[in-house]
């Protein structure tokens, strides 16, 4: 127990410095030390200067000649590589603080999606954990270039604002990920999509009718600035969802990205992600349809973002989706 108490105290500091005082501590010369372990008192002194590691090997040779465990040894190795790869990531990082401005983070402050998001010190490091990402660098390849169009044919570098839009899709994986879903048979899941459609349309019938009555009596709900917001009829939404195997989400879009909905495969279940904060009910239904029917009617490589322009790329798919809308709109007797 003592040891390992030791080997936190030691820190951030080389194996070379802590064998340099335990070599003090014994009495004992660099060149005598080096014959009793079988090392050239070179390789040691490279040691002592921090420009050699500690090898399993050399582990177990300071172990039998201080006393100190390998498992020690090995460990103080890791940390010091650790600290002086952060070390130079920080520095690197510092140099890239511009990027964070690019993001919308007048909108992004009071949501409380990002970590430590003012965090003075590492200012990108909380975008970068947000997305996953290690550096600016991976961001822009996957988001704005190709990778991204590699498992989803699309690339963010065609939106208007692709920082503010990547956030947003960013936030909808999050959210998938805290459900829990089993994967289902893409057959399946189309068929029973397809019988659930009166369930749906009844649904969205109820929904507008009870937000119209609000509407009304002037008690639509104000949601708060940077709240998650979902009502009655958007939980029951995404409860009908789940029981056939689509998660269904909600998040705030950005007035740079005014993205209404996404449709999209994500982990091999379907999913859909609309905007929180539709003034117009009938407009969030159309919206629900129409990404409704990218997943019933389109590819599982496909992401389709409502609102964002592709040129010819997508358009017969989207008038699909629209067509498919309007059916289920026209069912429930509401305005298109």
């Amino acid at each position: 127990m003592a040891e390992k108490k030791e080997l936190v105290l030691w820190g951030k500091t080389s194996p070379g410095n802590i064998l340099k005082e335990k070599l003090q501590e014994m009495d004992v010369d660099i060149n005598d030390f080096a014959a009793r372990i079988g090392y050239t008192p070179k390789t040691l002194n490279e040691l002592l200067k921090a420009k050699c590691r500690v090898t399993t090997e050399m582990a177990y040779s300071l172990e039998c000649g201080t006393g100190i465990p390998q498992y020690c040894w090995l460990n103080m190795q890791k940390q010091y590589d650790e600290d002086l790869w952060r070390e130079k990531i920080k520095k690197s990082l510092k140099k890239q603080a511009v990027w964070r401005k690019f993001f919308p983070i007048n909108e992004l402050n009071p949501r409380k999606w990002i970590a430590d998001f003012d965090n003075k010190e590492d200012v990108i490091l909380p975008i970068l954990k947000f997305f996953g990402v290690p550096t600016p660098k991976e961001w822009e390849d996957y988001y704005y270039k190709n990778r991204l169009k590699v498992a989803f044919r699309i690339s963010l570098a065609e939106t208007e604002d692709p920082y503010a839009a990547s956030v947003w899709m960013r936030r909808g994986e999050i959210l998938a990920d805290e459900i829990q879903m089993e994967k289902q048979d893409d057959k399946k899941l189309r068929s029973a999509i397809k019988k659930a459609m009166p369930k749906f349309v009844e649904l969205a019938k109820t929904d507008v009718a009870a937000w119209e009555e609000l509407r009304r009596k002037k008690a639509l709900p104000k949601p708060k600035v940077g709240e998650d917001f979902i009502d009655d009829g958007m939980r029951k939404l995404q409860e009908l969802g789940a029981t056939l195997g689509i998660k269904i989400l909600y998040a705030q879009n950005f007035k740079s990205a005014p993205i209404h909905g996404m449709a999209r495969w994500y982990k091999d279940i379907p999913v859909i992600q609309l905007h929180d904060r539709f003034k117009d009910r009938n407009a969030f239904w159309f919206t629900f349809f129409h990404e409704l029917g990218h997943i019933v009617l389109h590819g599982k490589k496909d992401i389709f973002i409502k609102n964002v322009y592709y040129g010819n790329k997508n358009q017969q798919k989207d008038d699909e989706a629209n067509c498919f809308a309007q059916k289920y709109m026209l069912q429930a007797g509401l305005e298109i």
